[in-house]
C-alpha cells in the first residue's frame, strides 16, 4: 500500500514524531473466537450508493460464551445468528473501537459454528473502505465501486476480525448489473442471470489470507490478458482503455515469471489482475491478493501522452504491488508493528526488479532517492524505529511512512551486500517455504538470511530497526606509504545539527567499505576506529554507498575528492552529493560545500546524477522564500545550468539514453522556475502547437507555461482540462497548473481542487502542491474549507494533507497554528504528522537564518 507517498504526504518524508501512545495495550480482538471461513453475499447499490451483504463466518469457539465480539465500523446490523438459532443476538457497537458485540441469549458451546450477519452500510466518497468514483467518458458519466482497505478499513465493508494475524479462507457472491464487470481477488466460478438486468457472480474460494487483502471491485471495465506459468495475468481498465494497459499486462508478465523463479516459490493463486482506478486512491495502490488495485497513474501508459518518467513509474509501481503477493500476502507480518517486511520489501524489491529487467534505466542508481528520503525523515526530530509499537488502527495507517517504506529498503541493501546477494535470496527463499500461509516477526526472517550467509545479520539487523537515529560517520585522513590512515569516529546526524549536541549515540554495527579495499568492515558506533587504505588520501569511505549513513569528511578531504570527481563512480558521485546538500541544510558544514562539489561534476557525468544536481538548486531556491536574495541566486542558477541545458537540448534525440530524457524535463522545468526568458519564450512558442509534440516535450512545455502562466494562458489549460475526458491527462495538466507562480491564479487552482473538473482522490495532492510555491494561501485556504469536509479525503490522509500544506510554511506561528488545530481535531495518538511538520517548519526557518546569510555571500562572490 502507499506505493509512492505523494506530494501530500511530503511531510512523512521528511520527519516522523514520536509515538504518542493514548492506550497502554494494544486494541486487539479477544482470542476466544477466530474466524476461519467467511461466505459472503453482497448486493451493492450504485446509483444510491448503499449496499447489504448476508455473511456467513465459520468460527471456532474455546469455550463456552454466550458473547462474540468482531470489527465492525458504520455497519447496520439486521440479524445475527448462530448456527440453525432463529434468535437473533443482541448487538452493541463500540464506534471508537470500531467493533460489535454480540450477546445471544443461550451459550454458544466449544468448537465449531456458523455465525450469519445481515447488515447494510453506506458506500463512501473517499477512497478508503468500500467507496464509489465518478469520472468522464466520452460517452457519459460513469461510476466505478472499488475497496481498499489496508490496514483497517475492511470492518467498513463487512463484519469480520479484520486484524492481519488473523486469516481465513473467503468466498464471494455478488448480485450487480450485469453489464457490469465483477473483479476480487479470485476467479468467477459461475454467474447467472436475474431479474431486473442484474447477474448474480460466484467468485472461487481464496486460500487463508488476511481480511485487508479482500477485493471487490465493480465497473464499466474491460480485461486484456496474458498466461505465464500457468498464471492468467490480466490488466482490468475503463472501457475503451484497453491500449492504456498493454504496458503494465507486458511488463507483469516478465516481473511474474522473474518473481516466481527468484523467490523460489510460485505465485499460487490461479489468476492475477492488475486493476485501474479512475483517479488517486488513498495510498497511491494496494496490494489486494491476485487483484491489485492502482490509481490511474501506476498503471496506465499512453504512447500518445506519456513519457519516459511515466514508463518507468508505471513498471515500478506494478513491481512493488506484485512484491507484496509474496512479503505481505502469502506471508504476513504478524501484527502492523513489523509493516516494513511488507513496505521495505516491496520498495526494495521494485528496484531488483528493474535492475534485472531494464538494466539500461539504472534503477540502482536512482534508488539513491529512496534510500536518501529514508535517511532524511530518520534524522527529524522525532523519527521511530523501523520495528516500531502499533496500538490502535490509527497508530497502524501512521506507520506507513518514510520510515517504513525507505530507511526499510535503504537498511535490506545493506544488509543485502552484506550477506552477498546469493546467500540473501536463499535466506528470504527459505523464509517463504517455512512461512506461507502464515503470519512472521522479522526474526523469523533474518534468521534465515544469518543462517544463509554465516554472518551476524540478526544483530546489525536489531541495531537498524530496533533504535531509531542515522550514523554520522566523521572522517579524517592521513597520507601513509602511498596509501591513507583513515580515523572513523562515529556520531548521529540531525537534521539539524544543533539538536544533535549532548545527545547520546545509540550503538550500532555497522557494515562498511573503503574505497579500494576488498574487505568487510564492521564499525562499533561509539569507538574510534582507525583503518589503513591502500588507496592514497583522500580515500572514500562507503564506498558504493550500501551503508546506511552520511560521511562528513574534513574540509580539505572533502575538497580533495571534488577535485577528482570526475574520476568517481556515478553512484558515489551521487552519494557524495546527497550528503553535502544534507550536510549543508543541517548547518555541518557550509551549503556552498554542495555548490562546489556540483560544479566540479563533468559534464559528461550521468544523467541520473545531474538531474539530482538540478534538483538541489530548485531546492535552494524554494528554501529562500520570499528574501530578496532570491533573485540572485536564482541568477547563479540560470548560468549554471544554461550550458548543459544546451548540450541535452529540447528536442529528443534517435536512440538517446531514456536518463536524458528525463533529465531533460528535469532541467528545462527549472529554468522555467529560475525565470529563464530563453526557455520560457520557447516554451511558449512550443505550446502554441502542443499536440504536436512528442510526450516529454509536451509534458515540459506545460510545465513551464503552467508556471509562469498569464491569466490567459490559464484559461487555455483549463480549457485543455474540460475538454478532455481523459482521467490521467487531466491530472497531469491539473498538476502542472498547481505549481503556477501568480498567487491569483494559485487561488483559483484551489478553488478547482474541490471542484468537479478534479479526478477523484486528486484534491489533497493538488492543495499541498500549491503550498510548494503558496504555503500561507494554501494554509488559509485548507483552514476555510477543512471543517466543511470540501476536500473529499479520509481521517489520515486529512491529517497529513493539513501537516503538509504547514510544513511549507518557516513561520513560527504556522507551528503553533497547527498545533492548535491537531488539539482540536486529532486525537493525541495520532499526531505523528503534526510533530514532523511542526520540526520542518521550525528547520525552515532556521535554514533562512542560519545558511542564506553565507550562501548569499558564498554566491555574490561568484558572481551573484
Amino acid at each position: 500500500m502507499k506505493t509512492v507517498v505523494r506530494v501530500v504526504l511530503a511531510v512523512m518524508v521528511l520527519a516522523a514524531a514520536p509515538l504518542m501512545a493514548h492506550a497502554q495495550v494494544r486494541e486487539v480482538l479477544p482470542t476466544d473466537v477466530r474466524p476461519q471461513a467467511y461466505d459472503l453475499h453482497l448486493i451493492p447499490d450504485a446509483e444510491h450508493l448503499t449496499f447489504k451483504g448476508e455473511v456467513k463466518i465459520t468460527v471456532d469457539i474455546a469455550a463456552s460464551t454466550n458473547t462474540v465480539t468482531l470489527n465492525a465500523n458504520r455497519l447496520s446490523f439486521d440479524r445475527a445468528v448462530i448456527d440453525a438459532d432463529t434468535a437473533s443476538a443482541r448487538v452493541a457497537l463500540d464506534s471508537k473501537l470500531q467493533r460489535a458485540t454480540l450477546t445471544f441469549a443461550k451459550p454458544i458451546a466449544k468448537g465449531r459454528h456458523v455465525l450469519t450477519i445481515d447488515y447494510h452500510g453506506d458506500i463512501g466518497k473517499t477512497t478508503l473502505g468500500f467507496f464509489a468514483m465518478d469520472y468522464d467518458t466520452a460517452a457519459g458519466k460513469r461510476r466505478t465501486l472499488a475497496t481498499n482497505f489496508e490496514p483497517a478499513s475492511e470492518r467498513d465493508f463487512m463484519p469480520s476480525w479484520d486484524e492481519p494475524g488473523l486469516k481465513a479462507n473467503f468466498t464471494l457472491t455478488v448480485d450487480a448489473p450485469e453489464n457490469l464487470l465483477p473483479v476480487s481477488n479470485m476467479p468467477i466460478a459461475s454467474s447467472e442471470k436475474l431479474a431486473g438486468g442484474l447477474a448474480r457472480t460466484h467468485f472461487q474460494t481464496s486460500p487463508k489470507m488476511s481480511t485487508y487483502l479482500i477485493y471487490f471491485g465493480l465497473g464499466d471495465w474491460e480485461r486484456i490478458t496474458n498466461v505465464v506459468d500457468g498464471v492468467t495475468v490480466g490488466v482490468v481498465v475503463p472501457r475503451g482503455e484497453t491500449e492504456k494497459g498493454r504496458y503494465a499486462l507486458g511488463e507483469a508478465s516478465r516481473i511474474l515469471h522473474f518473481y516466481n523463479d527468484w523467490f523460489g516459490t510460485k505465485y499460487p493463486l490461479p489468476k492475477l489482475d492488475l486493476i485501474a482506478a479512475p483517479g488517486e486512491i488513498q495510498g497511491g495502490s494496494m496490494e489486494n491478493w491476485g487483484a491489485i488495485f492502482y490509481s490511474s497513474e501506476h498503471l496506465l501508459f499512453d504512447p500518445k501522452f506519456s513519457t519516459e518518467s511515466d514508463r518507468q513509474l508505471v513498471f515500478l509501481v506494478v513491481a512493488h504491488e506484485m512484491a507484496h503477493q509474496w512479503f505481505g500476502d502469502l506471508v504476513t507480518m504478524a501484527w502492523w508493528d513489523n509493516l516494513w517486511l511488507n513496505e521495505g520489501f516491496a520498495r526494495w524489491m521494485q528496484t531488483k526488479a528493474a535492475v534485472e529487467l531494464h538494466p539500461e534505466w539504472r534503477t540502482g542508481l536512482q534508488a539513491m532517492a529512496i534510500y536518501d528520503g529514508g535517511k532524511r525523515a530518520d534524522a527529524g526530530a522525532g523519527t521511530h524505529p523501523i520495528v516500531q509499537p502499533v496500538l490502535t488502527a490509527e497508530q497502524a495507517d501512521e506507520a506507513f511512512d518514510s520510515i517504513t517504506y525507505n530507511k526499510g529498503a535503504a537498511v535490506i541493501t545493506m544488509l543485502e551486500a552484506y550477506a552477498g546477494p546469493d546467500n540473501f535470496r536463499e535466506g528470504v527463499r527459505r523464509y517463504m517455504k517455512a512461512h506461507a500461509y502464515g503470519n512472521t516477526v522479522d526474526v523469523d526472517l533474518w534468521s534465515q538470511v544469518q543462517a544463509a550467509s554465516g554472518k551476524p545479520i540478526l544483530e546489525i539487523e536489531h541495531d537498524f530497526t530496533a533504535q531509531t537515529g542515522l550514523p554520522l560517520l566523521r572522517v579524517t585522513q592521513t597520507p601513509s606509504h602511498g596509501g591513507a590512515e583513515v580515523l572513523i569516529s562515529t556520531g548521529r546526524f540531525f537534521a539539524n545539527a544543533a539538536d544533535g549536541e549532548g545527545e547520546k549515540v545509540p550503538l550500532w554495527h555497522i557494515p562498511l567499505t573503503l574505497e579500494g579495499e576488498n574487505r568487510d568492515i564492521l564499525l562499533t558506533s561509539g569507538n574510534e576506529t582507525r583503518q589503513t587504505a591502500a588507496h592514497a588520501a583522500p580515500v572514500l569511505v562507503n564506498a558504493g554507498q550500501k551503508t546506511y549513513a552520511r560521511a562528513l569528511y574534513a574540509q580539505k578531504d572533502f575538497d580533495g575528492l571534488a577535485a577528482r570527481a570526475n574520476g568517481l563512480s556515478a553512484v558515489d558521485q551521487l552519494g557524495l552529493l546527497y550528503d553535502a546538500w544534507a550536510l549543508g541544510e543541517a548547518g555541518y558544514e557550509p551549503v556552498s560545500d554542495t555548490l562546489e562539489f556540483a560544479s566540479a561534476l563533468p559534464a559528461d557525468a550521468d544523467p541520473i546524477v545531474w538531474r539530482q544536481g538540478v534538483n538541489i538548486l530548485v531546492g535552494i531556491s524554494a528554501a529562500y522564500g520570499d528574501d530578496p536574495r532570491r533573485a540572485a541566486f536564482d541568477a547563479y542558477a540560470r548560468r549554471t545550468l544554461t550550458p548543459l541545458a544546451a548540450r541535452v537540448g529540447w528536442d529528443t534525440k534517435p536512440g538517446e539514453d531514456a536518463a536524458i530524457s528525463t533529465l531533460r524535463t528535469t532541467l528545462l522545468g527549472a529554468l522555467g522556475r529560475f525565470g529563464d526568458a530563453s526557455a520560457i519564450a520557447e516554451a511558449r512558442k512550443r505550446f502554441a502547437n502542443h499536440s504536436a509534440l512528442d510526450p516529454g516535450q509536451r509534458r515540459t512545455v506545460i510545465a513551464i507555461v503552467a508556471r509562469n502562466a498569464t491569466p490567459q494562458e490559464f484559461d487555455q489549460l483549463l480549457a485543455m482540462v474540460r475538454a478532455t475526458p481523459d482521467t490521467l491527462q487531466r491530472q497531469r495538466l491539473l498538476e502542472a497548473m498547481a505549481q503556477v507562480s501568480d498567487p491569483a491564479l494559485a487561488a483559483r487552482v484551489l478553488d478547482i481542487a474541490i471542484g468537479p473538473d478534479t479526478p477523484a482522490g486528486l484534491a489533497p495532492g493538488l492543495v499541498a502542491n500549491v503550498a510548494f510555491g503558496h504555503p500561507d494561501l494554501a494554509w488559509n485556504f485548507v483552514q476555510a474549507h477543512d471543517a466543511k469536509g470540501d476536500i473529499h479525503t479520509d481521517f489520515v490522509t486529512r491529517i497529513r494533507m493539513v501537516s503538509g500544506v504547514a510544513s511549507a510554511s518557516a513561520d513560527p506561528a504556522r507551528a503553533d497554528a497547527l498545533k492548535a488545530w491537531a488539539d482540536k481535531n486529532v486525537d493525541p495518538g495520532s499526531q505523528r504528522p503534526v510533530t514532523a511538520a511542526i520540526a520542518e517548519i521550525k528547520r525552515n526557518a532556521s535554514f533562512r537564518a542560519d545558511r542564506l546569510g553565507p550562501l548569499s555571500a558564498w554566491i555574490a562572490s561568484h558572481g551573484g
